[in-house]
């Protein structure tokens, strides 16, 4: 039998390697969903609801372009002289820890115009009751809010969209709401970077109005 301090010795081994094991593992790997892309999704209503229509609650944020986005906006002045402005920036961009294709992701960009429900699309579209107008249906949401800035002066149109390409499958009313919630709170995010007022942003999860899913 080996002596007491060897024994414990070799205990200490033991425990050791398996901490250094689970701090490896998967359910370590990544960033939580209330914790990437600057913490929008802190409170744990849109961490759920993010974990939910990505399929994990652990993310690879690398791909994200926050500062791009946000300088874009900053720089926007309302002319568009070809197609690279229109390219949306990935915001906030989330694959699975390993990496792969993307799972949710955000864009942010200018807009000349707000586009308004059409009753034409009310059996495929959902409309809310936050910004200038917004609407969601099956893996995408677009969201447009005005923007008066003071630094720099001038006032701007943001289109603020969400684009799920997991393979969760969701649909329902549930999955449109689930995908607004998230977009919304992205959006009152980058509205507070660039001090945005009168944006008409709703502080809670929005509510449908018309549409698909909207009061009948």
């Amino acid at each position: 039998m080996l002596p007491r301090i060897f024994r414990s010795a070799a205990l200490s081994a033991v425990l050791a390697v398996t901490v250094s094991a689970c701090g490896v593992g998967d359910e370590d790997a990544g960033v939580r969903a209330g914790e990437v892309c600057g913490r929008f999704a802190r409170t744990p209503a849109v961490a759920s609801a993010l974990a939910k229509l990505a399929g994990t609650e652990r993310f690879n944020e690398d791909l994200s372009e926050p500062k791009e986005a946000v300088a874009t906006l900053r720089a926007a002045d309302g002319k568009f002289s070809g197609y690279d402005d229109l390219v949306d920036v990935p915001e906030c961009l989330l694959r699975a820890p390993e990496g792969g294709d993307p799972l949710v992701t955000l864009y942010f960009r200018e807009a000349l115009v707000v586009l308004k429900p059409q009753p034409e699309y009310f059996k495929d579209y959902t409309y809310y009751r936050t910004g200038a107008s917004a609407a969601s249906l099956h893996r995408v949401v677009s969201i447009y809010f005005h923007c008066r800035m003071t630094k720099p002066k001038k006032s701007l149109i943001i289109n603020a969209r969400l684009e799920r390409e997991s393979k969760v499958k969701l649909s329902g009313k549930s999955e449109v709401d689930t995908q607004m919630l998230v977009a919304n709170t992205a959006a009152l995010k980058m509205a507070r970077q660039l001090g945005c007022q009168g944006t008409d942003l709703s502080q809670s999860p929005p509510q449908a109005v018309s549409g698909l899913y909207g009061p009948h």
